[in-house]
């Protein structure tokens, strides 16, 4: 083979290889991009529905506050169908976790209220009402969202039947 055609071919061969590395860091590069953005999304989505959670039970809180009506009077249906939007709007949010055990605990905790409204409301001897506890952990859990640390798994102690055992 002339030595012309020999450089040409390596050449051509340096420029095949170029062009693949070049490619596949491009591919590379824009695969990492997207799985930033994803996570970024991800983040961001988690921030609100956790700061969402936090004004919703202080709503419920302050709902609770005021007593609960017999549900035969006006004032009670109207206080019910209160801490029915109150509820969706926590539904709501608890679709937007992307960790199963924030999202989990949420809507276990939406049900638990949704079951027996009245019943989270009695207080037994010096023990809070059912409804402050569920709050207060909530919040808990929305603030290791917020701060990104890792789920309090001794929470669950405290709302029996919300996750499976492992």
């Amino acid at each position: 083979m002339e030595p012309e055609t020999l450089a040409g071919l390596f050449g051509f061969g340096g420029a095949l290889v170029g062009a693949a590395v070049s490619t596949g860091a491009v591919i590379w590069q824009q695969r990492r991009t997207a799985r930033e953005t994803e996570r970024t999304y991800l983040l961001g989505l988690s921030e609100a529905a956790a700061n969402g959670v936090i004004q919703i039970t202080y709503r419920m809180e302050d709902h609770y506050a005021g007593g609960v009506p017999r549900r035969e009077t006006p004032e009670g249906s109207e206080w019910h169908a209160d801490l029915k939007v109150l509820l969706r709007d926590l539904e709501n949010e608890a679709l937007r976790f992307p960790d199963s055990k924030t999202r989990r605990l949420v809507q276990w905790g939406h049900a638990e209220i949704l079951r027996d409204p009245e019943g989270v409301a009695v207080q037994e001897g010096w023990e809070a009402p059912r409804y402050g506890s569920i709050c207060i952990h909530f919040r808990t859990v929305m603030g290791t969202v917020l701060r990104r640390e890792p789920f309090p798994d001794g929470i669950w102690a405290e709302f029996p039947g919300a996750w499976p055992p492992s």
